[in-house]
C-alpha cells in the first residue's frame, strides 16, 4: 500500500509539472523526442505500478477467500464426522436390542423345537398303542367278493392251529399298497390283545408258505423300522414285538 501512494504522489508530481510548465511557457515550443520517450516510459512504468498494486489487492482478496473456504471445509468435517460418530453410537443401539430379541427368539424356537418333537413322540406314540390289537397279513390271495373275515379266520385255524373266529375280529380289510403285482394285505383288528399276541407268537408256522404276519405299525414306526433294519454295519439283528422295536 506504501508502493501505492508513492506512486500516486509521483504521478500526482509530474502531472503538476507537466502543467506548470505548459501554463508559464506560453510559445508553442514542442518538446525534444528525448523528452517525449522519457514521459513515455514514465507513464508505462506508473502504469505497472498501479497494475502491480491492483494484482497484490486481488491476490490478497483470494488468499481471505481461500481461509474462508479452508475454514467452511474444516466445520464441514467436524460436523459430518460428530454426525457419523452418532449415526453408529445409534445403530450400535439398535443392533444390541435386535440381537437381543434375536437371542430371545432363537431360545423360543428351540423350545418349541423340543416341545414340538415331544409332542410328535407322543402322538406316534399314542397312534401305535391304539394299534397293538392289530397285525398284518401279507401273501393271502385276493377274490372277487371275498368276506376277509372268514379268509382270516381259516388262516389261522388251519396254518397255525388257534382257535380265532370272526366273532374274535372286530375288523379285517386289505389295505393299499404300491406293488400291483402282489395281493394286497390285510389288517386285522382283535377285540382282545391276548388273540393278537397268540397269532404273533405261532406266524413261524407260516414260514415258507409264502404267507406272513407283522405289527400293524404307523408310518413313523415303520420307516424308523426299515431304517433300523437296513442299517447292516451297525445293527446285526431288530424286531418288533408290542409295537415297539428291539435291537
Amino acid at each position: 500500500m506504501a508502493e501505492a501512494g508513492t506512486s500516486s504522489t509521483i504521478f500526482s508530481y509530474f502531472k503538476r509539472k507537466r502543467n506548470n510548465s505548459s501554463t508559464s511557457t506560453a510559445s508553442s515550443i514542442s518538446p525534444s523526442p528525448d523528452t517525449k520517450k522519457l514521459k513515455d516510459s514514465l507513464e508505462d512504468t506508473f502504469t505497472c505500478i498501479k497494475e502491480t498494486d491492483e494484482l497484490q489487492n486481488t491476490m490478497a482478496e483470494s488468499n481471505i477467500v481461500e481461509m474462508v473456504i479452508k475454514d467452511v471445509e474444516a466445520k464441514l468435517d467436524t460436523f459430518f464426522a460428530n454426525i457419523k460418530e452418532k449415526i453408529k453410537e445409534e445403530l450400535q443401539d439398535v443392533v444390541g436390542v435386535v440381537m437381543k430379541r434375536l437371542q430371545g427368539l432363537e431360545k423360543k424356537v428351540d423350545f418349541l423345537d423340543k416341545e414340538n418333537k415331544e409332542l410328535k413322540c407322543k402322538l406316534v406314540h399314542l397312534e401305535q398303542y391304539g394299534r397293538r390289537p392289530n397285525i398284518r397279513i401279507f401273501g393271502v390271495k385276493e377274490d372277487q367278493g371275498e368276506d376277509c373275515k372268514t379268509k382270516v379266520a381259516k388262516l389261522l385255524q388251519n396254518k397255525l392251529n388257534l382257535d380265532i373266529t370272526e366273532r374274535d375280529m372286530d375288523a379285517a380289510h386289505r389295505v393299499p399298497q404300491r406293488a400291483k403285482d402282489r395281493p394286497k394285505p390285510i389288517i386285522v383288528r382283535f377285540f382282545r390283545r391276548d388273540d393278537k399276541e397268540r397269532v404273533m407268537k405261532n406266524r413261524k408256522r407260516l414260514k415258507n408258505t409264502g404267507v406272513s404276519v407283522s405289527e400293524d405299525l404307523c408310518v413313523e414306526m415303520l420307516q424308523m423300522y426299515n431304517r433300523v433294519r437296513n442299517d447292516t454295519l451297525r445293527v446285526q439283528d431288530c424286531w418288533v414285538w408290542r409295537g415297539e422295536i428291539f435291537l
